[in-house]
C-alpha cells in the first residue's frame, strides 16, 4: 500500500475546507484509477487539516474507503487544565493519525525529541497513529513510531525537492526499523512524484502546498 498524506498547514477556513471537499469528491468520483487503488487497498489518503476543520472533513469525506482523517499536531499533555491545548483524547473520535514533530513545530515553536516522544506515547494511548517528522539522521525516532516521514528541510514548500538518490541515501542514514513505513514529503508536485513512487523503498508522500489544491492532490494520486 502507498500513503498520500495531505498536511493543510495553517490554511483554509470552514468554507474553503468544504469547497476542496466538495472538488475533491467530484474529482473522485470521475478518476477510475484513483477509486481501483483505493478500493483494492493499494492506496491509503490521509487529510490532515488544521484543528477547527476536523469535524468539517470526518462529515463530508465519511464513506470513501481508504480516505481517513488526521490532526497537524497533538498536546503533548494528555487532558486537563491546559487552556488552548487540543489532546489525544479530545480528538481521539475524530482522527486516526496526526502528525508529529514537524520541522516547522521543531523551528517555530522550539519542540524537543522529549516532547515528540510524550506526544507519540499520549498517540499511541488512544489508539492514534502518529506520522513522525524527521529532518535527518540526528532527529531522535522512538520505537513507537511506525510512520517515519522524511522532510528535508531545504526542500518544504521550496519547489526544490530532493532527488530519488539523495532521499535513499539519507534513509540509509536514518535507518528505520524494518517494519518501518518511510514516506518522503518536501515540495512533491504532479511532475516529480513519479520519480519517487517507482521505488519499493519509499512507501508514500506528505505533501504540503500541492495538497491545497485537490486537482493537483488528485494527479499525485493518480501517480502511485
Amino acid at each position: 500500500m502507498k500513503y498520500l498524506i495531505a498536511n493543510w498547514k495553517s490554511t483554509k477556513n470552514i468554507q474553503e475546507a468544504i469547497n476542496w471537499v466538495v472538488e475533491f469528491n467530484s474529482l473522485l468520483k470521475k478518476n477510475t484509477q484513483v477509486k481501483n487503488s483505493l478500493d483494492s487497498d493499494d492506496l491509503k489518503i490521509i487529510i490532515c487539516p488544521s484543528i477547527h476543520l476536523l469535524s468539517t472533513l470526518k462529515e463530508n469525506i465519511f464513506g470513501h474507503k481508504n480516505i481517513n482523517i488526521g490532526a497537524q499536531d497533538v498536546s503533548f499533555f494528555e487532558q486537563g487544565n491546559y487552556t488552548g491545548e487540543v489532546s489525544a483524547q479530545n480528538l481521539k473520535d475524530l482522527i486516526e493519525y496526526s502528525i508529529v514533530g514537524h520541522s516547522e513545530r521543531r523551528k517555530y515553536l522550539k519542540e524537543t525529541d522529549n516532547i515528540i516522544d510524550q506526544k507519540i506515547a499520549i498517540l499511541k494511548d488512544y489508539s492514534i497513529e502518529p506520522i513522525l517528522c524527521v529532518r535527518d539522521e540526528k532527529d531522535l525516532i522512538p520505537k513507537e513510531a511506525r510512520f517515519i516521514a522524511y522532510e528535508p528541510v531545504y526542500a518544504i514548500g521550496t519547489g526544490k525537492n530532493e532527488s530519488l538518490k539523495d532521499v535513499l541515501i539519507s534513509k540509509a542514514k536514518i535507518s528505520p526499523k524494518l517494519n518501518s513505513i518511510f514516506i518522503y514529503g518536501g515540495s512533491v508536485s504532479p511532475e516529480n512524484v513519479q520519480e519517487y513512487s517507482n521505488s519499493s523503498e519509499i512507501h508514500g508522500f506528505l505533501v504540503g502546498t500541492a495538497s491545497k489544491d485537490p486537482e493537483s492532490f488528485i494527479q499525485i494520486a493518480s501517480k502511485l
